[in-house]
């Protein structure tokens, strides 16, 4: 199955399903309006390095990621989806390299914040 999310040098920030349901064309179809909003949302962070991802994973993997989210443990979620997805795609920023912040993070001491 795919999902989207954002994860910065904290970890996970978001996880849920890439497809939405579709009642006009009763089929699901891309949520893109989630990808836009989460696009803006990583621009306006990218100095924590944020990048928006589409994953492809298996049931499980997902089940253990929301449980580690669920947990507070976004660091080890995204180390466990980075270690365990099938496929990766990153959404392209004009704001920065997200392919480099993607290996570079979870990385808290990135954060200039921190």
């Amino acid at each position: 199955m795919e999902y989207i999310g954002i994860a910065d040098c904290h970890g996970l920030e978001s996880f849920t399903p890439a497809r939405q349901y579709n009642a006009e064309e009763e089929a699901f179809t891309m949520n893109n309006k989630a990808v836009a909003f989460m696009t803006m949302r990583a621009n306006a962070n990218r100095q924590r390095h944020a990048v928006v991802f589409k994953v492809k994973v298996n049931t499980e993997v997902a089940d253990e990621i929301f449980e580690l989210i669920d947990q507070g443990e976004y660091t080890e979620a995204l180390t466990y989806l980075k270690d365990n997805a099938d496929e990766v795609a990153l959404v392209k920023s004009s704001m920065g390299n997200a392919e480099k912040s993607w290996n570079m993070i979870p990385n808290p001491d990135l954060d200039p914040f921190h």
